[in-house]
């Protein structure tokens, strides 16, 4: 694919004379190519009003001489049967935009995007919009992707366009006060992220260090060309379809890099999770735990159910698991379907097959016929990362592998910091002690005898215990002082959620999150000085 970038000067005088002179040079550089000799032209950032500060001046030298220079190009175009890419300001309604525009052979524009990472001065001095997603077009078999400018400094950008299978990166850019060096490095490195070729215009600033460096970067990481300080076209020869081989790793077969990144890629573990973990962890206490979601008005451990607690602002979700008999965790209290769908059976001896086609919402009402009980992958799907996760698993299986297949999808997830797994015998607890001791515990093990209870917690390195409402304060107070964080099983009524969080209790379960938090939870959080639960142990 023959391809030409332009360089041109940089009108630093900042007036509308110098971006009228910029935009003549472009100009008479489209007439001096010849029509079948390239397939591609790139042109810069702000390709219609260079080198002009402020909302005022832009936009009107946009809409007057850089608007006559956009009509030139679509004109270009169409003579050299060639794509033009650059990027423009445009206004789209009331908004304006740093928008991106491909005018194809025929002169029209084949697409567009709107640059996503705006610079302080774009959105504070000219008022621009940030685009609202990543783009990619395909044209004579090329799948093209953009990047504009400050785009390059966003390694996530390139993980989007990676796993769009970009073959080629268009990037039209200002960059006049990078350096060199680092102008270079990023590009370099953004095309090996991608696995494609970065084809970057910009301007030349007449600065050996600083600013320019118009270029082509490979999926290696290499450059196949760059501009010096002095305005200039460069050619070059790219094959899109080329892509970097190496090992997979040390004496491994060879294979393409980008294939290899994006087969090892976690999203999960990645922005915004990390972020969402620390809002929830670092949440006050008393916390409201929604006990089978919002299990009053909705099918209890269900995704509606679930969906409804998030929404009405729950800090957790509290559900139970239970393996169906081809190892499935699937999420039920009872061990039969029976109270809760309209089938008949254990959950250990049906298929996942079989569960999956039962409605888990027609004996809670006619209304909510239609609703299947879900499995644990499911959960996390709807949740990711925007609740705290109070599991409780009912190990029904001798070898504990129940439990571990919640610890591998909670950290292949990255879920393991909100989550915590409540257990119910010691065994349960041993395993996943010895399995993921990292993922926390809550102790439900002799919930009738918090004394007991509470020596348990402490033997297996519990992070909560669970204590049912006959506990008392002295039992709350020494948990509290062995560092447990303290749940409540359970209350529906502000008023005794109170008397419960006055005795140190840190979070409530409850069927009805809706109604405790809009008609008093607030009020939980108005105790006294002094009387605050403790902040949470990290987990």
């Amino acid at each position: 694919m023959k391809t030409v970038i332009f360089h041109p000067p940089y009108p630093k005088d900042g007036t509308p004379t110098g971006a009228i002179a910029c935009l003549e040079w472009m100009r008479k550089e489209l007439e001096r190519l010849n029509p079948g000799e390239q397939e591609l032209i790139v042109l810069p950032e702000y390709a219609n009003a260079p080198g002009l500060n402020g909302r005022r001046q832009v936009r009107s030298f946009a809409e007057s001489h850089g608007a006559e220079f956009l009509k030139n190009v679509s004109a270009s175009a169409a003579r050299l049967g060639s794509l033009i890419v650059l990027s423009g300001v445009v206004r789209s309604g009331e908004r304006w935009f740093n928008r991106s525009m491909v005018f194809d052979a025929g002169g029209k524009i084949a697409a567009t995007y709107d640059k996503m990472h705006l610079t302080d001065v774009e959105v504070n001095d000219l008022g621009l919009t940030m685009g609202a997603s990543p783009a990619v077009f395909d044209y004579a078999g090329i799948r093209m992707g953009f990047a504009t400018c400050f785009d390059l400094y966003f390694p996530e950008h390139f993980a989007v366009l990676a796993g769009e299978g970009v073959d080629l990166v268009l990037c039209s850019s200002y960059q006049r006060s990078e350096t060199r060096e680092r102008i270079e490095l990023i590009a370099r490195a953004r095309a090996l992220d991608s696995g494609a070729y970065l084809v970057s215009s910009s301007y030349s600033m007449g600065d050996p260090h600083v600013g320019g460096r118009s270029l082509v970067a490979a999926p290696d990481g290499g450059l196949l060309a760059i501009a010096g300080d002095a305005p200039s076209v460069l050619t070059v020869e790219i094959d899109p379809g080329r892509k970097f081989v190496k090992p997979a790793s040390y004496g491994r077969p060879a294979v393409e890099h980008r294939t290899l990144i994006e087969s090892h890629r976690r999203p999960a573990v990645y922005r915004p999770h990390p972020e969402r973990a620390r809002l929830i962890n670092e949440a006050s206490f008393p916390r409201i735990c929604a006990h089978r979601g919002l299990s009053q008005a909705c099918p209890e451990n269900t995704l509606p159910a679930f969906a409804a607690a998030i929404a009405s602002g729950a800090h957790e979700i509290e559900f139970d698991l239970r393996a169906s008999r081809d190892g499935v965790p699937v999420v039920c209290h009872d061990e039969t379907v029976d109270r809760t769908t309209n089938g008949r059976g254990k959950v250990s001896e049906l298929s996942w097959e079989d569960i999956r086609r039962l409605d888990a919402g027609v004996r809670f009402s006619e209304s909510w016929t239609g609703v299947d009980m879900p499995r644990f992958e499911q959960v996390l799907d709807l949740t990711d990362g925007l609740v705290g996760l109070n599991i409780h698993i009912y190990e029904n299986d001798p070898d504990g592998s129940t439990i571990k297949r919640v610890c591998d999808l909670l950290t292949e997830r990255a879920l393991t910091a909100i989550s915590y797994l409540a257990l119910g015998t010691e065994a349960g607890l041993k395993t996943a002690c010895d399995y993921a001791p990292d993922i926390a515990r809550a102790c439900l093990v002799s919930q009738g005898e918090p004394d007991r209870s509470i020596a348990i917690a402490k033997l297996w390195g519990c992070k909560r215990i669970q204590f049912g409402r006959q506990v008392k304060k002295e039992q709350i107070q020494q948990a509290r002082e062995a560092g447990l964080i303290c749940n409540l099983f359970w209350s529906d009524q502000p008023e005794d959620a109170m008397n419960y969080i006055r005795n140190g209790i840190d979070v409530i379960l409850t069927n009805c999150c809706h109604t405790m938090i809009s008609g008093g939870f607030h009020a939980l959080k108005r105790i006294p000085a002094g009387q605050q639960p403790h902040q949470q142990v990290s987990t």
